[in-house]
């Protein structure tokens, strides 16, 4: 520091500074140690100055707030009686960038002059929070202020402590209202898929021992994104980052568990599946939720709090933080997982486009690729795809899919006949209806036209309807994918 620190302000509300100066030869006058805290502007020193003189002129100038402030960390550990090192230092200080060079540095430079030792451990930076208007929020301008309580009014608290997590440290933030929206959406996306499977897991008190045998692939697959979750959010709380925290724990539960893993075993929970595969469904359903709700308690304690209660009597906030299993981490598998999910929610896009409701039935789906990887990943996840898309027969095969255009309808553009061919029009409508549309077909992929006795009837005059058909003979849909080296057939 290369300045002077003005300790004292002229103020009316602040620590009193515990000084006296004599009236007769201006010495400065202490009050004894146990007499502290004291007003000099009230209270008398307990003896006469060494000069004799019993008169003195109180210190009206007040500690500056930092004074007070700067011991902070020992004034909670209870400094200055002695069993203060027992709670000293602390671990973290967390402030604002705005108070770097007063608050953080002269609790540093006190602290070390008092004791030796350094207060804290870590120092967490937070920005500020800015209005909607794009400036800091501040006292000065009520009228842009939103007050915690009006947010936990109508979102509640958990819904607040999730905006709040979702900053990066240092960095200033805009309050919005739709982020806090956000954070509600979240955690009632949460409730809802707990509420769903909440039916499913309680039943029946069921170990990984019990089912590590009977998991299925995509239980595997995100039971490795549970587990490399949790690493995240270990190293994210280490280093202070509670954006990459929340964050994470929001895109695995909301995108890979409700979306992905919840819709691909239903089925096992509500068809004829094996004892085996419905139990191990249900373990991995019950330790995701549990898993994901300690890993949000810290963020959301008031939530988590209330769900955990279906799972147990005792407290969230007591219970041990989960524990990273590292040989359920499979990036392989969460690999071929991620390409499944691809193919299924490719199908599912199909379903949606096509208002066909998802939960009906396929009668025939062909995946084609060149890639034999691909191959061997869908052959292998092949209960779950045909289980969540409702499949009745699922192959996968090398190479293209065999299909071609087929002209299913003809009819004549009379705009454009009956102006050329006048009276000829009744003719060609004739042909049209009396004709096998197959018969016209070939002669329209051949030749492109149409002769009728003497009339000649170009493809540009006629609406021709077509349908793309499979090797079957059957009509199919086909998907390409913009992700992955396939091509989807479907049959409806």
């Amino acid at each position: 520091m290369e300045w002077d620190w003005c300790i004292s302000r002229q103020r009316i509300f602040a620590t009193p500074i515990p000084v006296w100066y004599c009236k007769d030869c201006g010495k400065v006058i202490l009050p004894e140690v146990e007499d502290l805290p004291i007003d000099p502007t009230v209270d008398k020193p307990k003896h006469a100055c060494e000069c004799g003189c019993e008169e003195f002129v109180p210190e009206v100038d007040v500690l500056d707030t930092w004074m007070d402030s700067s011991i902070s960390p020992l004034s909670i550990a209870g400094w200055p009686d002695e069993d203060y090192v027992n709670h000293f230092p602390s671990d973290i200080r967390p402030q604002g960038h705005d108070i770097i060079r007063t608050w953080a540095f002269y609790t540093t430079l006190r602290c070390i002059a008092l004791t030796g030792q350094k207060p804290f451990d870590d120092i967490v930076i937070n920005g500020m929070v800015f209005g909607e208007d794009g400036n800091k929020m501040s006292k000065s301008r009520p009228e842009f202020v939103v007050g915690p309580e009006e947010v936990i009014e109508k979102y509640g608290a958990d819904s607040l402590r999730t905006w709040a997590a979702n900053s990066v440290p240092g960095s200033d933030v805009i309050f919005d209202w739709k982020d806090i929206k956000h954070g509600y959406r979240f955690l009632r996306k949460f409730w809802n898929a707990f509420r769903f499977i909440s039916m499913q897991i309680f039943d029946e008190e069921i170990s990984y021992d019990d089912v590590k045998d009977n998991l299925g692939p995509i239980d595997l697959w995100i039971l490795s994104k549970l587990n490399n979750l949790n690493r995240t959010v270990d190293e994210a709380f280490a280093e202070y980052n509670f954006a990459e925290t929340i964050t994470s724990i929001e895109r695995f539960f909301w995108h890979d568990f409700c979306d992905e893993y919840i819709e691909a075993v239903k089925y096992r929970l509500y068809t004829d599946v094996s004892d085996e595969s419905r139990r191990a469904a249900k373990y991995t359903l019950r330790t995701v939720v549990e898993t994901s709700l300690k890993l949000l308690a810290p963020i959301a304690p008031f939530f988590t709090e209330e769900v955990y209660q279906y799972f147990s009597d005792e407290s969230i906030h007591t219970t041990s933080w989960p524990e990273v299993y590292d040989e359920l981490i499979n990036e392989e598998m969460e690999n071929k997982g991620e390409t499944t999910v691809e193919l299924i929610d490719e199908v599912r896009r199909f379903k949606s486009s096509a208002k066909i409701p998802l939960n009906a039935e396929l009668s025939e789906v062909n995946v084609y690729t060149s890639d034999e990887d691909l191959v061997d990943v869908f052959n292998q996840f092949d209960a779950d795809i045909k289980g969540t898309l409702k499949i009745n027969d699922l192959a996968i095969s090398s190479g293209k899919p065999e299909v071609h255009e087929k002209i299913i309808e003809v009819e004549p553009d009379m705009s454009q006949i009956g102006p050329k061919f006048k009276g000829d029009a009744g003719k060609i409508i004739g042909y049209l209806k009396s004709t096998p549309i197959d018969e016209i077909g070939s002669v329209l992929d051949e030749s492109h036209e149409l002769t009728i006795g003497d009339i000649v009837v170009p493809e540009d005059m006629l609406n021709i309807k077509k349908e793309i058909v499979g090797a079957s003979g059957k009509k199919v849909d086909i998907l390409q994918s913009e992700n992955l080296d396939m091509i989807v057939e479907v049959i409806r």
